[in-house]
């Protein structure tokens, strides 16, 4: 699973350091999964694979760089639904490669299993930066009003849907852009 900037890859023992640095920043994993707060590298570790069902160290392709991770978790297999998450390193925060590493997640979650949507959660700070995708890709189902606190305030927390149809309906014309060999099916 590769773009012209980004690759999926499954996680490896060499990769502590980083998954550590990324989920205790305050930029990334820091504010969403540990609330501030600086876990232990064991803490850390184990909470890395609970309710996983997949997920992957983003990195780019040309460096091999770690950039980000994507998983994709809590499957409901009876209701066809699963979440997918994303966190970027500092550096890559603003460079849309995490972006499109979620596009390849999205692919994959659809590909391998029969999810009629997945969910994705964010604050109403980070959502400003995708919002543009709204009815088009990704449909707004849930708002928690001033659900998280957040650099001394309380922000919305807003549930987002991307479903089957809508992305089966934008993968032919998506992937093709960002890939660097496609087949009709979607990216390698």
């Amino acid at each position: 699973m590769e773009t012209r900037r980004v690759r999926l890859r499954t996680i490896a023992a060499g990769d502590n350091h980083f998954l550590y640095s990324l989920m205790t920043s305050p930029l990334s994993g820091g504010r969403a999964r540990f609330a501030g707060a600086t876990p232990s590298p064991d803490k850390v570790a184990q909470s890395l694979w609970d309710s996983v069902l997949a997920q992957f160290i983003v990195e780019r392709p040309d460096t091999g760089e770690p950039v980000g991770l994507v998983a994709i978790s809590s499957p409901n297999f009876r209701d066809g639904f699963a979440y997918l998450s994303a966190l970027a390193s500092p550096e890559a925060r603003t460079s849309g490669r995490v972006a499109e590493a979620v596009l390849l997640g999205f692919h994959y979650a659809f590909s391998g299993w029969p999810f009629r949507k997945i969910y994705m959660e964010a604050s109403e700070v980070s959502y400003a930066h995708f919002k543009s995708g709204l009815g088009r890709y990704f449909s707004e189902e849930g708002r928690l009003r001033r659900h998280h606190f957040w650099n001394g305030e309380y922000v919305d927390l807003v549930i987002l849907a991307v479903y089957r149809e809508t992305w089966s309906e934008n993968v032919p014309r998506v992937l093709p852009r960002l890939c660097r060999d496609v087949a009709p099916e979607g990216p390698r």
